[in-house]
């Protein structure tokens, strides 16, 4: 396979790359006020959740030139609440709740001991507490406004969710995946992810996929689990295909790819998790492949 996978700024990077020859971008970009991972003046450090979702929509906007008339794009977006602690750490528990020494490194290093969101005074309508900023809808209606077709809105729903401490609300147990093209005719192999039904016959697996978070040693907060990769890039690219991730992160579009027989694109800012990935990749050749 060849796959291209460097260390930098994706807007930058990709000028590398032959206009019109990308078959799949999937992704999950940072979300708004979560994590700290390269510092100052990242995505997901805007001031508000309005800029946020703008300049998320400029960035694949500057990508669509690289991609062919029949590509499709797959993003994850994750919500959140407005005045909510993200962010914020002082203890340090793994989910058994043990003090252990990498969970305090990590959370020292990409969280803060205050909430990450900006001071943004309430104005009783979308900003006052406990408000449910309904993110992704907003990028959402932000990339259709900008004539991007969006042909499905895919609810990631993880059985093995944590639950929150929360007594007033429901516990959130989905994310959104939007599905995005640039022309209404496109690459989509539906008999890739067909499931069986009831009368035995295979069956159009619907936007709802149940797919279990999947946690990995080291510094990465949030990871893509390799299921839901696996959905997108058997549906949505052809085999040898081109496909894209421009958040990187620990690597896991690229595996995928390589397994599925595709091609990966695959830029990463942060030296860290781009080491990581590195790593990964190279203990996924000798890695039997997981089961569901």
């Amino acid at each position: 396979m060849n796959h291209i996978i460097e260390c930098g700024d994706t807007l930058q990077l990709i000028e590398q790359i032959p206009h019109e020859s990308i078959d799949l971008l999937v992704t999950s970009p940072p979300y708004w006020a979560k994590r700290i991972y390269n510092g100052k003046g990242e995505i997901g450090s805007e001031d508000t959740p309005e800029a946020y979702v703008k300049r998320l929509a400029d960035f694949f906007d500057t990508l669509k030139p690289y991609l062919k008339p029949s590509a499709n794009v797959f993003i994850n977006v994750g919500d959140t609440y407005f005045g909510s602690g993200a962010g914020a750490w002082n203890k340090y528990l793994d989910e058994n709740g043990n003090i252990t020494q990498a969970q305090k490194e990590r959370k020292e290093k990409y969280f803060t001991t205050k909430p990450l969101q900006p001071k943004i005074k309430q104005n009783g309508k979308l900003y006052q507490n406990k408000q449910l900023l309904l993110i992704p809808s907003r990028f959402a209606i932000e990339m259709q406004e900008r004539g991007w077709l969006l042909r499905d809105d895919i609810i990631w729903q993880k059985p093995n969710r944590i639950p929150a401490s929360v007594t007033d609300r429901l516990n959130n147990t989905y994310e959104h995946v939007f599905h995005f093209v640039i022309n209404k005719k496109y690459f989509f192999n539906l008999d890739a992810i067909k499931i069986p039904g009831a009368n035995g016959n295979m069956k159009n697996p619907g936007d709802v996929w149940a797919i279990n978070t999947q946690p990995l040693t080291g510094s990465h907060t949030a990871t893509f689990p390799e299921k839901l990769v696996e959905q997108i890039v058997l549906c949505a690219s052809p085999e040898d295909g081109m496909v894209l991730d421009p958040f990187l992160g620990t690597g896991t579009t690229w595996v995928v790819c390589h397994r599925l027989k595709r091609n990966c694109i695959g830029f990463e800012i942060n030296q860290e998790f781009f080491n990581f990935a590195q790593d990964r990749f190279e203990e996924s050749l000798t890695t039997p492949v997981p089961h569901a």
